[in-house]
């Protein structure tokens, strides 16, 4: 995924680069502190150490900077969800193991970055550009935990494709919930956490492996 900074003019200094970089660091701090943004662009300015104008001397608003923050954070997430997902198999390794391995990475990806993805996904449905950038991201997500799955020839449901991209959004709901992201934070932590993915992967490798339906 490109990080895409069409909310953002170029820096004519490296100094400038550096100080926006900051910016976008703090205001992504404050928002895993804060799970909103509840904050002010003077507030970004104080906790980066740069005035308020150099700010606005590389965004319109304090939105194209949440949107900046948003794309840079997405593109470093589509890096580790790739490379975790798109990992060699352990020699011998058994579809179910592969099944586990892929929902505890799943799981893995998700919590490590549970604290930035929650805010963002309570701008989403206010915030086409989010949104759409958040969508594209999952969709990588899907795509690279479905070509595992698929890499793999004990799939006996009659719609392989289809099947393990329904795994995976199972899965990703599930462990979302558990998190807190979207719409539900409330039920954030109800069950154990291990024995959740567990469950999942046997509950996928029953999915993808049980006896072909009529």
């Amino acid at each position: 995924m490109e990080n895409t900074n069409a909310y953002v003019r170029e820096p004519k200094q490296e100094r400038s680069r550096l100080s926006f970089d900051r910016a976008v660091d703090a205001a992504v701090s404050l928002l895993v502190e804060r799970r909103a943004a509840t904050f002010t662009l003077a507030e970004v300015a104080e906790r980066a150490g740069v005035s308020t104008g150099s700010i606005y001397g590389r965004v319109d608003s304090k939105d194209d900077l949440l949107r900046t923050a948003h794309a840079r954070e997405m593109t470093r997430m589509s890096v580790e969800q790739t490379e975790a997902l798109t990992a060699d198999a352990p020699e011998g390794e058994t579809f179910p193991e592969t099944v586990s391995r892929l929902v505890h990475t799943a799981g893995d990806l998700l919590r490590r970055n549970a604290g930035v993805l929650a805010p963002f996904m309570v701008m989403g449905p206010h915030d086409p550009v989010i949104a759409e950038l958040g969508q594209r991201s999952y969709r990588e997500f899907s795509d690279a935990f479905s070509a595992a799955l698929l890499a793999r020839d004990e799939i006996t449901h009659p719609e392989p494709a289809r099947a393990a991209a329904w795994s995976c959004t199972v899965v990703y709901s599930v462990l979302a919930r558990w998190l807190g992201l979207g719409s539900a934070p409330d039920a954030a932590g109800e069950g154990d956490w291990d024995v959740i993915l567990d469950d999942l992967a046997e509950m996928v490798t029953a999915f993808l492996t049980g006896a072909p339906r009529g």
